[in-house]
């Protein structure tokens, strides 16, 4: 999933939170995981709040888009603004933007038991049945105020949490025709509504040559509005993380093909695979997944599935999605895991 974008030396970031080991832990005899359907249910909390990782200074539409929000909804502010510009016209410019991800800690024991070892029993089962390798040194669940413990691992660490945050600070210069200033910051924060996330980034250096920088920690939350969501995260960040290689892949060749070297089109590079990635991952996911978790739930209600699809139906970076489905419904999930591996772009073919 496509998070932040890019930076000088241009760097775009790809997407798209007791330590138990991955490779190791078993999966529990018993997979009747109804109980976590209990938890799924209940109100999320929203509070407290501790931070995740560091500020970033890459621009962040959602950030940026809550700002302007505060702006449209509070005349009085910019009516002050203009008085202390002397009631000209008025220009604005965005003068910096910082973020940093937030979490809610998940400290009722029983819901950490169960969906840690519903992680675990759903990550096996989706490897066993797709023949791919766990990339996961450890599953871990996140206490408040505990400092993440990736530290030394080779593979990718998996944080859940209970719920996702967003801080920011921006930075906005209003000025007049007579170059008078007035600098506004403002905080916030907003609740992320994404259940997984895993990034890596890729650097186009001034010598043209790309190099990419992999995240080695992924995180997810244990709520959401629609439970499919939450059950379905370790699936399919999972399938992300090992397909990821090959959308690197696709995209350091597509830069090379088209001689991209202006971020602009550099970004409109990444996302474009980036949507791809979605299409074959949210296929699989979409094939694979109601099988898989019929074991532990019984059919689900198809209402569920129906609604994670609208809900993506409206975003640009599935676009693909429903197309997909449809290809991978039409040569099976192993077949199109092969595909993808082997040729991303004859995949990508089949989605135009």
């Amino acid at each position: 999933m496509l998070r932040r974008l890019i930076r000088k030396t241009t760097i775009i970031a790809i997407f798209v939170l007791a330590a138990v080991s991955a490779a190791q832990a078993a999966s529990p005899d018993a997979k009747d995981y109804s109980r976590l359907i209990e938890f799924i249910n209940l109100k999320d909390r929203l509070q407290p709040l501790y931070v995740f990782n560091d500020f970033d200074d890459e621009f962040d539409k959602e950030s940026h888009r809550a700002s302007v929000e505060y702006f449209n909804e509070h005349p009085g502010l910019l009516q002050k603004i203009k008085e202390k510009l002397g009631r000209s016209t008025l220009r604005w410019k965005l003068d910096g933007l910082k973020h940093r991800l937030l979490f809610v800690p998940e400290n009722r024991k029983e819901y950490v038991t169960l969906y840690e070892n519903y992680c675990h029993t759903l990550i096996n089962d989706f490897l066993e049945k797709t023949n791919l390798d766990n990339p996961y040194d450890q599953i871990h669940t996140l206490a408040g105020g505990q400092s993440r413990i990736h530290d030394g691992q080779k593979g990718v660490t998996a944080y859940l949490v209970h719920n996702l945050a967003k801080e920011y600070v921006g930075t906005y210069i209003f000025s007049n025709q007579t170059h008078n200033k007035v600098k506004i910051e403002l905080a916030g924060k907003l609740y992320v509504g994404e259940v997984g996330a895993y990034s890596t980034a890729l650097n186009i250096n001034p010598n043209g040559s790309v190099e990419f920088i992999k995240s080695n920690y992924t995180i997810w939350q244990n709520s959401a509005q629609n439970p499919y969501a939450a059950l379905m995260v370790p699936a399919e960040e999972t399938l992300h993380i090992i397909l990821r290689k090959y959308t690197e892949m696709a995209i350091k060749q597509t830069l090379a093909i088209r001689d991209v070297h202006r971020k602009k089109a550099a970004q409109k590079v990444v996302n474009d695979w980036i949507a791809v990635e979605e299409a074959i991952v949210g296929g699989v996911v979409r094939v694979l997944l109601p099988q898989i978790l019929k074991a532990y739930l019984g059919d689900l209600p198809l209402s569920w599935i129906e609604k994670d699809l609208e809900v993506k139906a409206g975003l640009k970076q599935y676009r693909y999605l429903k197309k997909g489905i449809s290809v991978v419904e039409q040569i099976g999930y192993q077949e199109a895991i092969k595909l993808y591996s082997n040729d991303p772009t004859a995949f990508s073919d089949l989605l135009m």
